[in-house]
């Protein structure tokens, strides 16, 4: 994002500088602007403070994005690290056990029991808290998905009409074009990691040594492992849920958009 940032300013501050005599600058040059604004008649006069509130929006922009993008990175990274720990301890379940056991073990000196009972007490707090990231964030992915898909095809629109002309008049739409595609693809990447990490403690289960434990904790095993049938998600409005197989899906409707506009051209 701040790569971006810096190209989508550095642009009009190039061309600038391009458009006039580097050594004999006269008061007649006026900067170029990152975007399209309307201030009315006295657009020139003030227009390198117009300029400078036009770049500080531009960074502006790219720090809010890295806030929230760094808030729900932080936030799947810390629902995944607690899936692991409930995951690792249910994987060494009945490790330490020797051949022969009892089953019936009094409940106070069964380890194993009291490890699982611990999982069974965690796991659902750890779902209740992936629910609560994916009501945070699924209205936010609705909008940011339908704009990515049309306003990618417009950038890319863009670059094919601007494909006969100079480097610098398509090198900004493609900066635009991999941004978005990429800013878009991280948020389906962590949602992957969700999927994947909520599933753990089920397989964690069918690794362990389960037949070492009492009849007592193989039954909290069952409810952890009936709780883990259905993998925590993030979504888009309740609609599609974010993963990598539904950001395929998302670029091919993307290009799909894309040949529709330019058939409309």
């Amino acid at each position: 994002m701040h790569m971006t940032g810096c190209l989508f300013v550095l642009k009009p501050i190039m061309l600038t500088l391009m458009a006039n005599d580097i050594f004999n600058v006269t008061k007649s040059s006026v900067p170029r602007l990152p975007f399209r604004v309307e201030y009315g008649e006295k657009f020139n006069q003030y227009i390198y403070p117009i300029a400078l509130h036009s770049y500080i929006a531009v960074f502006a922009h790219t720090f809010a994005t890295i806030a929230v993008d760094g808030l729900y990175y932080s936030l799947i990274q810390h629902a995944c690290a607690m899936f692991s720990i409930i995951g690792n301890t249910l994987e060494n379940i009945g490790k330490n056990n020797e051949d022969i056991f009892y089953t019936k073990r009094v409940k106070i000196q069964d380890n194993n029991y009291s490890k699982t009972l611990h999982c069974l007490r965690r796991h659902p707090l750890v779902i209740e808290f992936a629910e609560h990231i994916e009501s945070l964030f699924t209205k936010i992915f609705l909008i940011n998905l339908n704009l990515n898909m049309i306003i990618g095809s417009l950038t890319g629109i863009q670059v094919l009409m601007n494909l006969d002309k100079s480097a610098r008049d398509i090198a900004g739409p493609i900066t635009m074009y991999i941004a978005q595609f990429l800013h878009l693809f991280l948020h389906f990447w962590q949602a992957q990691f969700l999927l994947d990490y909520s599933i753990l403690p089920y397989k964690s289960i069918c690794r362990a040594n389960w037949y070492y434990t009492s009849h007592r904790c193989r039954k909290l095993l069952l409810l952890i492992m009936n709780r883990t049938t259905s993998p925590c998600k993030i979504t888009a409005g309740k609609i599609v849920i974010l993963s990598i197989e539904s950001f395929a899906t998302v670029v091919k409707t993307s290009l799909s958009y894309l040949t529709m506009f330019r058939s409309l051209q």
